[in-house]
């Protein structure tokens, strides 16, 4: 199922976490890690520059900002060469690799080389990234073509997946990608129907029954009426779940711009990890 993972890499502590998820999932699928470290452009010029000059009191002519980039690129050797260390002593060998450019648009770019991307819900970057959702992590989410994990703030192995469904054509390749998770690793599966109008909630209802059967899983499947966003988080926190998958709620041309409200929502609320396929 899954066959190659990339772990973009900052260095930071939430990153080691997604690190350790990166480890776990490619330990159980027998699969190749990647680490990827990014030097932002961003961060060699505009408010970057502006405030490393206020500091040291010069204005940053292009050779400090070569010195700058050296530096930047130094540091990022240091955070890959770690990442490898992690990896190895998990006796896991990994490929490292080290660009530069707009950080969601590269992650998004070598997505298309691997099966998922495991990244941290907020990394050291996060205060660069542009774009309508103002994070690099929803902004991956947003142009990958590949399933992304965002991981929480500590690890905890899956034991229960909880998938959110609300039968739009994105969470019903969610559904498909949970069931084969759980199938695969043997978990617990529970599935809500996040939807108001009961007739449709029913029908879909049917529909996810219909097609998680042939799987035979250990499966709990129930319609909830509610605020989906907050019913979701609600269910997972009084349920002992470990991993939220779901697809990218919302419909119409906008979608493409932005994540659909909820499961913007549930990426930065939630406390376990979520894995997201569009």
């Amino acid at each position: 199922m899954i066959k190659s993972i990339l772990v973009p890499t900052d260095g930071s502590p939430n990153g080691k976490i997604a690190l350790e998820y990166g480890l776990y999932l490619a330990s159980e699928f027998e699969a190749e890690i990647s680490g990827l470290n990014i030097l932002d452009i961003r961060a060699l010029e505009g408010p970057f520059l502006g405030d490393i000059s206020g500091a040291l009191g010069f204005t940053p002519y292009q050779n400090y900002v070569r010195k700058i980039q050296e530096i930047l690129e130094e540091r990022g050797n240091i955070i890959l060469n770690d990442f490898k260390k992690l990896c190895e002593e998990k006796s896991i060998q990994p490929k490292i690799k080290r660009l530069s450019g707009i950080i969601p648009n590269i992650i998004a770019e070598e997505a298309k080389k691997v099966d998922l991307i495991v990244m941290a819900q907020r990394g050291e970057h996060a205060q660069w990234s542009s774009g309508l959702l103002g994070s690099t992590t929803e902004s991956v989410v947003r142009k990958s073509p590949r399933p992304v994990l965002v991981t929480s703030m500590a690890f905890h192995p899956f034991n229960t997946v909880l998938h959110a469904c609300d039968g739009s054509s994105e969470s019903n390749k969610a559904l498909k990608l949970a069931c084969e998770l759980v199938y695969s690793m043997k978990l617990k599966l529970n599935v809500i129907i996040v939807v108001n109008n009961e007739e449709k909630g029913r029908k879909i209802l049917t529909e996810t029954e219909e097609f998680i059967a042939p799987y035979q899983l250990d499966a709990h499947i129930e319609w909830i009426k509610g605020e989906s966003a907050k019913e979701i988080l609600k269910y997972a926190e009084n349920n002992n779940v470990d991993l939220i998958v779901m697809g990218t709620f919302g419909h119409g041309r906008i979608h493409e711009l932005i994540l659909g409200g909820t499961t913007a929502y549930v990426i930065r609320k939630s406390t376990i990890p979520v894995l997201l396929n569009r």
